[in-house]
Protein backbone atom coordinates (compact mmCIF):
# COMPACT_ATOMS: atom_id res chain seq x y z
CA UNK A 1 0.00 0.00 0.00
CA UNK A 2 1.28 3.47 -0.91
CA UNK A 3 2.44 5.58 2.07
CA UNK A 4 0.00 8.37 3.03
CA UNK A 5 2.61 11.08 2.35
CA UNK A 6 3.27 9.85 -1.18
CA UNK A 7 -0.46 9.46 -1.79
CA UNK A 8 -1.15 13.04 -0.67
CA UNK A 9 1.67 14.37 -2.83
CA UNK A 10 0.41 12.53 -5.90
CA UNK A 11 -3.21 13.68 -5.33
CA UNK A 12 -2.15 17.33 -5.00
CA UNK A 13 0.16 17.11 -8.02
CA UNK A 14 -2.49 15.53 -10.26
CA UNK A 15 -5.06 18.15 -9.24
CA UNK A 16 -2.77 21.12 -9.87
CA UNK A 17 -1.69 19.60 -13.18
CA UNK A 18 -5.30 19.64 -14.47
CA UNK A 19 -6.71 23.08 -13.53
CA UNK A 20 -9.38 23.00 -16.21
CA UNK A 21 -10.69 19.68 -14.95
CA UNK A 22 -10.59 21.07 -11.39
CA UNK A 23 -12.59 24.21 -12.29
CA UNK A 24 -15.25 22.32 -14.29
CA UNK A 25 -15.70 19.83 -11.47
CA UNK A 26 -15.77 22.43 -8.69
CA UNK A 27 -17.96 25.24 -10.03
CA UNK A 28 -21.30 23.49 -9.46
CA UNK A 29 -20.30 22.35 -5.99
CA UNK A 30 -19.24 25.88 -5.06
CA UNK A 31 -22.64 27.22 -6.08
CA UNK A 32 -24.53 24.44 -4.31
CA UNK A 33 -22.59 24.65 -1.05
CA UNK A 34 -22.71 28.45 -1.16
CA UNK A 35 -26.51 28.26 -1.43
CA UNK A 36 -26.63 25.67 1.39
CA UNK A 37 -24.57 27.80 3.81
CA UNK A 38 -26.34 31.02 2.76
CA UNK A 39 -29.85 29.60 3.24
CA UNK A 40 -29.08 27.78 6.47
CA UNK A 41 -27.47 30.84 8.10
CA UNK A 42 -30.42 32.99 6.98
CA UNK A 43 -33.01 30.58 8.33
CA UNK A 44 -31.11 30.32 11.63
CA UNK A 45 -31.31 34.09 12.08
CA UNK A 46 -35.01 34.23 11.15
CA UNK A 47 -35.74 31.46 13.64
CA UNK A 48 -33.89 33.27 16.44
CA UNK A 49 -35.88 36.48 15.78
CA UNK A 50 -39.15 34.55 15.44
CA UNK A 51 -38.74 32.52 18.60
CA UNK A 52 -37.72 35.61 20.59
CA UNK A 53 -41.13 37.06 19.69
CA UNK A 54 -43.08 33.78 19.88
CA UNK A 55 -41.30 31.43 22.33
CA UNK A 56 -42.87 28.02 21.74
CA UNK A 57 -41.90 26.74 25.19
CA UNK A 58 -44.09 29.44 26.72
CA UNK A 59 -47.75 29.86 25.75
CA UNK A 60 -50.74 31.76 27.08
CA UNK A 61 -53.97 29.94 27.85
CA UNK A 62 -57.27 31.80 27.60
CA UNK A 63 -60.95 30.90 27.80
CA UNK A 64 -62.89 30.89 24.51
CA UNK A 65 -65.39 33.75 24.35
CA UNK A 66 -68.99 32.55 24.59
CA UNK A 67 -72.10 34.73 24.76
CA UNK A 68 -75.85 34.19 24.45
CA UNK A 69 -78.27 37.09 23.98
CA UNK A 70 -75.49 39.51 24.80
CA UNK A 71 -74.63 37.79 28.09
CA UNK A 72 -71.01 36.68 28.54
CA UNK A 73 -70.96 33.00 29.43
CA UNK A 74 -67.22 32.48 28.93
CA UNK A 75 -65.46 30.14 31.32
CA UNK A 76 -63.65 31.94 34.12
CA UNK A 77 -59.93 31.47 34.73
CA UNK A 78 -59.31 31.18 38.46
CA UNK A 79 -56.65 29.87 40.80
CA UNK A 80 -58.27 26.41 40.51
CA UNK A 81 -57.64 26.54 36.75
CA UNK A 82 -53.98 27.41 37.36
CA UNK A 83 -53.62 24.48 39.77
CA UNK A 84 -55.28 22.11 37.28
CA UNK A 85 -52.87 23.10 34.50
CA UNK A 86 -49.87 22.78 36.82
CA UNK A 87 -50.68 19.10 37.36
CA UNK A 88 -50.22 18.26 33.68
CA UNK A 89 -47.01 16.27 32.92
CA UNK A 90 -46.16 18.56 29.98
CA UNK A 91 -46.18 21.66 32.19
CA UNK A 92 -43.15 23.00 34.02
CA UNK A 93 -44.93 26.01 35.54
CA UNK A 94 -48.14 28.02 35.21
CA UNK A 95 -48.65 31.61 36.38
CA UNK A 96 -51.69 33.88 36.08
CA UNK A 97 -51.98 37.22 34.31
CA UNK A 98 -54.68 39.73 35.27
CA UNK A 99 -55.77 42.62 33.07
CA UNK A 100 -56.90 45.97 34.41
CA UNK A 101 -60.69 45.80 33.99
CA UNK A 102 -61.59 49.48 34.27
CA UNK A 103 -60.49 52.71 32.53
CA UNK A 104 -57.17 54.29 33.45
CA UNK A 105 -54.88 56.86 31.82
CA UNK A 106 -51.14 57.40 31.99
CA UNK A 107 -49.68 60.87 31.67
CA UNK A 108 -46.46 62.79 32.31
CA UNK A 109 -43.48 64.34 30.52
CA UNK A 110 -40.87 62.59 28.39
CA UNK A 111 -37.91 64.48 26.95
CA UNK A 112 -39.79 67.74 27.59
CA UNK A 113 -42.95 66.65 25.77
CA UNK A 114 -46.32 66.05 27.41
CA UNK A 115 -47.53 62.49 26.86
CA UNK A 116 -50.92 60.93 27.57
CA UNK A 117 -51.94 57.37 26.81
CA UNK A 118 -54.70 54.90 27.64
CA UNK A 119 -53.78 52.37 30.32
CA UNK A 120 -57.04 50.55 31.04
CA UNK A 121 -57.16 47.34 28.99
CA UNK A 122 -53.49 47.76 28.01
CA UNK A 123 -52.06 46.95 31.43
CA UNK A 124 -51.81 43.63 33.18
CA UNK A 125 -50.28 42.21 36.30
CA UNK A 126 -48.00 39.20 36.71
CA UNK A 127 -46.54 37.52 39.82
CA UNK A 128 -43.22 39.04 40.84
CA UNK A 129 -41.69 35.55 40.77
CA UNK A 130 -42.29 35.42 37.02
CA UNK A 131 -39.37 37.83 36.44
CA UNK A 132 -37.20 36.30 39.15
CA UNK A 133 -34.73 35.00 36.56
CA UNK A 134 -34.33 38.44 34.94
CA UNK A 135 -31.65 40.30 36.96
CA UNK A 136 -32.27 43.55 35.07
CA UNK A 137 -35.71 44.06 36.62
CA UNK A 138 -36.24 41.44 39.35
CA UNK A 139 -34.77 43.53 42.18
CA UNK A 140 -37.19 46.43 41.52
CA UNK A 141 -40.29 44.57 40.32
CA UNK A 142 -41.90 44.35 43.77
CA UNK A 143 -45.35 44.84 45.31
CA UNK A 144 -44.22 47.36 47.90
CA UNK A 145 -47.73 48.26 49.08
CA UNK A 146 -48.50 44.62 49.91
CA UNK A 147 -45.20 44.43 51.80
CA UNK A 148 -46.19 47.51 53.83
CA UNK A 149 -43.37 49.66 52.48
CA UNK A 150 -44.95 53.06 53.17
CA UNK A 151 -42.98 56.22 53.90
CA UNK A 152 -43.65 59.24 56.12
CA UNK A 153 -46.45 61.77 55.84
CA UNK A 154 -46.28 64.24 52.96
CA UNK A 155 -48.10 67.22 51.50
CA UNK A 156 -49.93 66.44 48.22
CA UNK A 157 -49.32 69.94 46.87
CA UNK A 158 -45.55 69.27 46.99
CA UNK A 159 -45.86 66.02 45.09
CA UNK A 160 -42.81 63.75 45.23
CA UNK A 161 -40.68 66.65 46.45
CA UNK A 162 -42.07 66.07 49.93
CA UNK A 163 -40.81 62.47 50.04
CA UNK A 164 -37.34 61.31 51.17
CA UNK A 165 -36.60 59.57 47.85
CA UNK A 166 -38.37 61.52 45.12
CA UNK A 167 -36.93 59.20 42.44
CA UNK A 168 -38.74 56.16 43.82
CA UNK A 169 -41.59 57.63 45.89
CA UNK A 170 -44.69 59.73 45.28
CA UNK A 171 -47.13 61.46 47.63
CA UNK A 172 -50.49 59.67 47.66
CA UNK A 173 -53.32 62.21 47.90
CA UNK A 174 -55.66 59.72 49.65
CA UNK A 175 -53.68 58.92 52.79
CA UNK A 176 -51.10 61.72 52.33
CA UNK A 177 -48.22 59.31 52.83
CA UNK A 178 -45.16 58.59 50.68
CA UNK A 179 -45.63 55.37 48.71
CA UNK A 180 -43.15 53.49 46.52
CA UNK A 181 -43.82 54.13 42.85
CA UNK A 182 -45.52 51.31 40.95
CA UNK A 183 -42.75 49.42 39.04
CA UNK A 184 -43.60 49.08 35.34
CA UNK A 185 -41.92 46.92 32.72
CA UNK A 186 -42.53 46.79 28.97
CA UNK A 187 -41.79 44.16 26.36
CA UNK A 188 -39.17 44.37 23.58
CA UNK A 189 -42.12 44.68 21.18
CA UNK A 190 -43.19 47.97 22.79
CA UNK A 191 -39.60 49.22 22.62
CA UNK A 192 -39.35 48.31 18.93
CA UNK A 193 -42.69 49.99 18.17
CA UNK A 194 -41.53 53.12 19.98
CA UNK A 195 -38.19 53.25 18.15
CA UNK A 196 -39.62 52.55 14.69
CA UNK A 197 -42.90 54.48 14.92
CA UNK A 198 -43.23 56.95 17.79
CA UNK A 199 -39.65 58.23 18.01
CA UNK A 200 -39.36 59.02 14.31
CA UNK A 201 -42.73 60.76 14.02
CA UNK A 202 -42.38 62.85 17.20
CA UNK A 203 -38.67 63.66 17.09
CA UNK A 204 -37.93 61.69 20.25
CA UNK A 205 -34.64 59.87 20.93
CA UNK A 206 -34.25 56.21 20.03
CA UNK A 207 -33.86 53.88 23.00
CA UNK A 208 -31.24 51.16 22.77
CA UNK A 209 -30.39 49.41 26.02
CA UNK A 210 -33.07 50.59 28.45
CA UNK A 211 -30.73 50.42 31.44
CA UNK A 212 -28.16 52.64 29.70
CA UNK A 213 -30.90 55.02 28.57
CA UNK A 214 -32.20 55.36 32.15
CA UNK A 215 -28.68 55.82 33.55
CA UNK A 216 -27.90 58.62 31.08
CA UNK A 217 -31.11 60.56 31.76
CA UNK A 218 -31.77 59.70 35.39
CA UNK A 219 -34.61 57.76 36.97
CA UNK A 220 -36.75 60.88 37.45
CA UNK A 221 -37.26 61.09 33.67
CA UNK A 222 -38.94 57.68 33.65
CA UNK A 223 -41.70 58.77 36.05
CA UNK A 224 -45.32 59.07 35.05
CA UNK A 225 -48.73 59.13 36.73
CA UNK A 226 -51.58 56.66 36.32
CA UNK A 227 -55.06 58.10 36.70
CA UNK A 228 -57.17 55.20 37.98
CA UNK A 229 -60.78 55.52 36.86
CA UNK A 230 -59.96 58.12 34.21
CA UNK A 231 -60.17 57.57 30.45
CA UNK A 232 -59.36 59.14 27.09
CA UNK A 233 -62.31 57.38 25.42
CA UNK A 234 -65.11 59.86 24.80
CA UNK A 235 -68.57 58.81 25.95
CA UNK A 236 -67.37 56.03 28.23
CA UNK A 237 -70.03 55.27 30.84
CA UNK A 238 -68.55 52.23 32.57
CA UNK A 239 -69.81 52.10 36.15
CA UNK A 240 -67.06 52.03 38.79
CA UNK A 241 -67.23 51.37 42.49
CA UNK A 242 -64.63 53.99 43.50
CA UNK A 243 -63.76 57.60 42.77
CA UNK A 244 -60.94 58.62 40.43
CA UNK A 245 -57.49 58.77 42.03
CA UNK A 246 -53.87 58.97 40.93
CA UNK A 247 -50.83 56.82 41.67
CA UNK A 248 -47.17 57.29 40.75
CA UNK A 249 -45.38 54.84 38.47
CA UNK A 250 -41.85 54.37 37.19
CA UNK A 251 -40.46 52.52 34.18
CA UNK A 252 -37.79 50.13 35.44
CA UNK A 253 -36.83 48.26 32.28
CA UNK A 254 -37.61 45.87 29.44
CA UNK A 255 -38.49 42.20 29.86
CA UNK A 256 -39.77 39.46 27.57
CA UNK A 257 -42.14 38.54 30.40
CA UNK A 258 -44.09 41.80 30.01
CA UNK A 259 -47.36 42.20 28.10
CA UNK A 260 -46.53 42.19 24.39
CA UNK A 261 -48.23 45.54 23.75
CA UNK A 262 -48.90 47.49 26.92
CA UNK A 263 -47.62 47.89 30.48
CA UNK A 264 -47.00 45.23 33.11
CA UNK A 265 -46.96 45.69 36.90
CA UNK A 266 -46.92 43.27 39.87
CA UNK A 267 -50.23 41.40 39.94
CA UNK A 268 -51.03 42.46 43.51
CA UNK A 269 -51.62 46.06 42.38
CA UNK A 270 -54.02 44.97 39.63
CA UNK A 271 -55.94 42.69 42.02
CA UNK A 272 -56.45 45.52 44.53
CA UNK A 273 -57.33 48.07 41.84
CA UNK A 274 -59.82 45.71 40.18
CA UNK A 275 -61.43 45.04 43.56
CA UNK A 276 -61.62 48.76 44.29
CA UNK A 277 -62.93 49.93 40.90
CA UNK A 278 -64.64 46.87 39.34
CA UNK A 279 -65.76 44.70 42.25
CA UNK A 280 -64.71 41.56 44.10
CA UNK A 281 -65.30 39.17 41.18
CA UNK A 282 -62.91 41.14 38.95
CA UNK A 283 -60.10 40.65 41.47
CA UNK A 284 -60.36 36.85 41.27
CA UNK A 285 -60.60 36.31 37.52
CA UNK A 286 -57.45 36.02 35.44
CA UNK A 287 -57.22 37.19 31.85
CA UNK A 288 -54.83 34.40 30.88
CA UNK A 289 -52.45 31.82 32.30
CA UNK A 290 -48.81 31.75 31.21
CA UNK A 291 -47.73 28.14 30.80
CA UNK A 292 -44.09 27.12 30.56
CA UNK A 293 -43.72 23.71 28.95
CA UNK A 294 -40.98 21.23 29.78
CA UNK A 295 -40.21 20.98 26.06
CA UNK A 296 -41.60 22.76 23.00
CA UNK A 297 -42.24 19.34 21.43
CA UNK A 298 -44.94 18.79 24.08
CA UNK A 299 -47.04 21.68 22.79
CA UNK A 300 -49.27 19.48 20.60
CA UNK A 301 -50.46 17.04 23.35
CA UNK A 302 -50.92 19.92 25.78
CA UNK A 303 -53.05 21.84 23.26
CA UNK A 304 -55.18 18.73 22.65
CA UNK A 305 -55.76 18.28 26.39
CA UNK A 306 -56.71 21.96 26.75
CA UNK A 307 -59.40 21.63 24.11
CA UNK A 308 -60.79 18.30 25.40
CA UNK A 309 -60.86 18.63 29.20
CA UNK A 310 -60.95 22.20 30.56
CA UNK A 311 -62.15 23.43 27.14
CA UNK A 312 -59.62 26.23 26.97
CA UNK A 313 -57.36 27.32 24.14
CA UNK A 314 -54.09 29.09 23.42
CA UNK A 315 -54.27 32.85 23.04
CA UNK A 316 -52.83 32.53 19.54
CA UNK A 317 -50.86 30.00 17.55
CA UNK A 318 -48.89 32.46 15.45
CA UNK A 319 -45.58 31.28 16.85
CA UNK A 320 -46.41 27.65 16.03
CA UNK A 321 -47.69 28.62 12.56
CA UNK A 322 -44.68 30.78 11.77
CA UNK A 323 -42.37 28.07 13.07
CA UNK A 324 -44.02 25.54 10.73
CA UNK A 325 -43.73 27.93 7.78
CA UNK A 326 -40.05 28.57 8.50
CA UNK A 327 -39.44 24.83 8.84
CA UNK A 328 -41.07 24.10 5.46
CA UNK A 329 -39.17 26.94 3.76
CA UNK A 330 -35.94 25.62 5.30
CA UNK A 331 -36.56 22.14 3.92
CA UNK A 332 -37.37 23.52 0.44
CA UNK A 333 -34.30 25.76 0.30
CA UNK A 334 -31.95 23.08 1.57
CA UNK A 335 -33.47 20.58 -0.88
CA UNK A 336 -32.71 23.01 -3.70
CA UNK A 337 -29.13 23.28 -2.44
CA UNK A 338 -28.75 19.49 -2.35
CA UNK A 339 -30.20 19.17 -5.85
CA UNK A 340 -27.56 21.64 -7.10
CA UNK A 341 -24.79 19.72 -5.34
CA UNK A 342 -26.24 16.39 -6.54
CA UNK A 343 -26.21 17.56 -10.15
CA UNK A 344 -22.64 18.73 -9.56
CA UNK A 345 -21.75 15.25 -8.29
CA UNK A 346 -23.04 13.79 -11.57
CA UNK A 347 -20.93 16.34 -13.42
CA UNK A 348 -17.93 15.32 -11.34
CA UNK A 349 -18.54 11.68 -12.22
CA UNK A 350 -18.67 12.58 -15.92
CA UNK A 351 -15.46 14.62 -15.70
CA UNK A 352 -13.66 11.87 -13.80
CA UNK A 353 -14.76 9.21 -16.31
CA UNK A 354 -13.20 11.38 -19.01
CA UNK A 355 -10.08 11.84 -16.89
CA UNK A 356 -9.76 8.10 -16.31
CA UNK A 357 -10.00 7.48 -20.06
CA UNK A 358 -7.38 10.16 -20.83
CA UNK A 359 -5.04 8.93 -18.08
CA UNK A 360 -5.29 5.18 -18.83
CA UNK A 361 -1.58 4.93 -19.75
CA UNK A 362 -0.61 6.74 -16.56
CA UNK A 363 -2.79 4.34 -14.57
CA UNK A 364 -1.30 1.38 -16.44
CA UNK A 365 2.23 2.52 -15.55
CA UNK A 366 1.25 2.93 -11.89
CA UNK A 367 -0.11 -0.60 -11.83
CA UNK A 368 2.95 -1.92 -13.67
CA UNK A 369 5.38 -0.46 -11.11
CA UNK A 370 3.53 -2.00 -8.18
CA UNK A 371 0.55 0.20 -7.35
CA UNK A 372 -2.36 -1.87 -6.12
CA UNK A 373 -6.00 -1.47 -7.09
CA UNK A 374 -6.56 0.12 -3.67
CA UNK A 375 -3.79 2.67 -4.37
CA UNK A 376 -5.35 3.71 -7.68
CA UNK A 377 -8.78 3.88 -6.04
CA UNK A 378 -7.47 6.11 -3.24
CA UNK A 379 -5.65 8.42 -5.69
CA UNK A 380 -8.81 9.14 -7.71
CA UNK A 381 -11.00 9.44 -4.60
CA UNK A 382 -8.36 11.68 -3.00
CA UNK A 383 -8.54 14.01 -6.00
CA UNK A 384 -12.34 14.09 -5.68
CA UNK A 385 -12.10 14.79 -1.93
CA UNK A 386 -9.62 17.62 -2.52
CA UNK A 387 -11.98 19.17 -5.06
CA UNK A 388 -14.77 18.86 -2.48
CA UNK A 389 -12.69 20.45 0.27
CA UNK A 390 -11.65 23.45 -1.82
CA UNK A 391 -15.18 23.79 -3.24
CA UNK A 392 -16.68 23.74 0.25
CA UNK A 393 -14.35 26.48 1.45
CA UNK A 394 -14.98 28.60 -1.64
CA UNK A 395 -18.74 28.03 -1.36
CA UNK A 396 -18.64 29.22 2.27
CA UNK A 397 -16.73 32.33 1.22
CA UNK A 398 -19.32 33.00 -1.51
CA UNK A 399 -22.12 32.61 1.07
CA UNK A 400 -20.50 35.08 3.47
CA UNK A 401 -19.95 37.53 0.62
CA UNK A 402 -23.59 37.20 -0.43
CA UNK A 403 -24.73 37.78 3.16
CA UNK A 404 -22.67 40.97 3.41
CA UNK A 405 -24.32 42.28 0.24
CA UNK A 406 -27.82 41.44 1.54
CA UNK A 407 -27.11 43.11 4.90
CA UNK A 408 -25.80 46.22 3.13
CA UNK A 409 -28.86 46.35 0.86
CA UNK A 410 -31.17 45.86 3.85
CA UNK A 411 -29.54 48.69 5.80
CA UNK A 412 -29.51 51.01 2.78
CA UNK A 413 -32.93 50.38 1.22
CA UNK A 414 -35.22 48.58 3.70
CA UNK A 415 -36.86 50.89 6.29
CA UNK A 416 -36.70 50.01 9.96
CA UNK A 417 -39.47 47.83 11.33
CA UNK A 418 -40.04 46.06 14.64
CA UNK A 419 -37.40 43.41 15.35
CA UNK A 420 -35.45 44.14 12.16
CA UNK A 421 -32.09 42.42 12.79
CA UNK A 422 -28.75 44.14 12.22
CA UNK A 423 -27.77 41.08 10.17
CA UNK A 424 -30.05 38.62 8.40
CA UNK A 425 -27.58 35.76 8.88
CA UNK A 426 -26.20 33.77 11.77
CA UNK A 427 -23.05 31.93 10.69
CA UNK A 428 -22.34 29.30 13.30
CA UNK A 429 -19.18 27.20 13.00
CA UNK A 430 -21.18 24.00 12.50
CA UNK A 431 -22.85 25.48 9.38
CA UNK A 432 -19.43 25.82 7.72
CA UNK A 433 -18.45 22.35 8.96
CA UNK A 434 -21.60 20.82 7.49
CA UNK A 435 -21.16 22.70 4.22
CA UNK A 436 -17.59 21.53 3.76
CA UNK A 437 -18.45 18.01 4.94
CA UNK A 438 -21.32 17.68 2.44
CA UNK A 439 -19.10 19.08 -0.30
CA UNK A 440 -16.44 16.42 0.30
CA UNK A 441 -19.07 13.69 0.63
CA UNK A 442 -20.85 14.52 -2.65
CA UNK A 443 -17.57 14.83 -4.54
CA UNK A 444 -16.34 11.46 -3.24
CA UNK A 445 -19.67 9.87 -4.15
CA UNK A 446 -19.44 11.41 -7.62
CA UNK A 447 -15.90 10.10 -8.06
CA UNK A 448 -16.56 6.59 -6.75
CA UNK A 449 -17.57 4.86 -9.99
CA UNK A 450 -14.74 6.44 -12.08
CA UNK A 451 -12.27 5.54 -9.32
CA UNK A 452 -13.54 1.97 -9.25
CA UNK A 453 -13.23 1.76 -13.03
CA UNK A 454 -9.65 3.07 -12.87
CA UNK A 455 -8.72 0.63 -10.10
CA UNK A 456 -10.00 -2.35 -12.08
CA UNK A 457 -7.90 -1.56 -15.19
CA UNK A 458 -5.42 -4.27 -16.02
CA UNK A 459 -1.89 -2.83 -16.57
CA UNK A 460 -1.32 -4.65 -19.88
CA UNK A 461 -4.69 -3.59 -21.32
CA UNK A 462 -4.21 0.03 -20.24
CA UNK A 463 -0.69 0.26 -21.77
CA UNK A 464 -1.73 -1.51 -24.96
CA UNK A 465 -4.46 1.03 -25.81
CA UNK A 466 -3.45 3.91 -28.06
Amino acid sequence: MMPARNLSSMVAGNTVRSPRHFVFSAIGVVIGIGAFVFFLAGVLRVQSVLFSVFPLEEVEVIAPHTSIAGKNLSQKLTQETVDLIKRRPEVKDALPRMTLQFPAVGFGKFEGQEIRFEVGGFTDGIPTSYVGDDPKVSDRFLDNDAAGVIGPACKPELGSKGCPDRAWQYCDKVDQRCHARIPVIVSPTVLELYNTQVAQSHGLPHIGAMEQFIAERGRERMHFTIGLGDTMVAGSNLAMTAAHREVGAIMIGVSKKAKRVGLTVPIGYVERWNREFAGEAASKEFSSIVVTLRDKDRLAPFTKWLQDEPRLKLEDSLGEQFGTVVFVITIVLLAISFVIVGISAINIAHNFFMQVTERRREIGILRAVGASQRDVLMIVLGEAALIGLVSGVLGSVVAVGGSLFVDWASAAFVPDFPFKPASWFDFEWWIFAQGIGFSVLFCVVGGWLPARKAAQMEPAAALAQN
